[in-house]
């Protein structure tokens, strides 16, 4: 019997376009070798996603396969668009937001729902309140983007246990240190290989874990996209 081939990827990445601290073409330079897929999802912005595609394109030794992603601002909370060709405007509803994202063929991912910040707008329900009811593909329910992280991926794979909905592991990457610290596995070996995994619910939700000295570096990182997040996109 032949092996399958397994492949990598994180899908929830930050570049120096929104609040992360590397350029797109540094983060691709840091997934090769560790990653064989990974979707740059800058905070309402494209721009960097398609310049980490280009690089990744014009060096394809390096061998990473770059999604054009975007996590985007919604009246419910932050809602993740993969494989866009355009830009989503946010401020709208979560499902209004979905609905924008499957017009574009893409896939729509419900990131870290139990994160201790909904992100969500004033007199609106949380993502975590409507799993059942929004037309979600996916759900991060590995986050790895702390070392208190655990407790709300607990809580993302319970509410996933009545909802069944492909579960991803990810890292919401802000420095290229930290890419693959969260991760899915999949058969294939490319971007189009993870999409038709995702569709088929066959996708594996893993993560590595922090050093003390990773501890301290990702705290930094963290005062700094709020920071970011409440100052520059409010």
């Amino acid at each position: 019997m032949l092996k399958k081939n397994y492949a990598k990827s994180d899908t929830h990445i930050h570049t120096s376009y929104s609040d992360g601290l590397n350029s797109p073409e540094e983060i691709v330079n840091a997934a090769s070798g560790n990653l064989n897929v990974i979707a740059i999802t800058d905070h309402n912005r494209i721009k960097g996603a398609h310049k980490a595609k280009e690089y990744a394109e014009k060096n394809c030794f390096l061998g990473v396969d770059v999604i054009i992603g975007e996590e985007i601002s919604t009246k419910n909370g932050h809602v993740i668009g993969l494989f866009i060709k355009d830009k989503i405007i946010p401020g709208k509803t979560a499902q209004e937001t979905i609905d924008e994202i499957h017009k574009q063929g893409g896939l729509a991912i419900c990131p870290h729902p139990y994160y201790l910040i909904s992100y969500k707008e004033k007199g609106n329900r949380p993502l975590r309140k409507l799993l059942g009811l929004l037309d979600f593909d996916a759900i991060e329910v590995i986050n790895n983007s702390s070392i208190v992280a655990f407790f709300y991926n607990a809580l993302s794979s319970l509410a996933n246990a009545s909802v069944g909905l492909p579960a991803l592991g990810v890292s919401d990457a802000h420095s290229k240190e930290f890419i693959g610290k969260g991760f899915t596995e999949f058969e294939g070996n490319n971007a189009e290989d993870l999409k038709n995994m995702i569709a088929k619910n066959k996708v594996t939700a893993h993560f590595k874990n922090y050093s003390f000295k990773d501890t301290n570096k990702q705290l930094l990182h963290s005062f700094k996209s709020f920071y970011y997040y409440f100052n520059i996109n409010h």
